[in-house]
């Protein structure tokens, strides 16, 4: 019985995985002490900041989305 509610568990979980429509919309590079990779990015008509930071000691990331500000309500930003 375990086994079967694992099985229908674990494909509920993976049915629906890399169906998102993901653009990028703008791409930046800034170089300093390290290296910064930003990146504008659509994901499913919401817009998002993606930035690595390559450093000697290793590489670090971060995902950021954008709001914008209608009506006095912040509000995701579409693309």
């Amino acid at each position: 019985m375990r086994r079967i509610i694992l099985i229908i568990i674990s494909s509920i979980m993976f049915a629906n995985i890399g169906f998102s429509e993901i653009r990028i919309l703008e791409h930046e590079e800034l170089y300093g002490n390290e290296y910064i990779d930003v990146n504008k990015i659509c994901v499913d008509g919401k817009v998002f900041v993606h930035t690595t930071l390559t450093k000697r000691d290793g590489k670090s990331s971060g995902l950021v989305q954008v709001f914008e500000e209608r009506d006095g309500k912040s509000l995701p930003a579409k693309c």
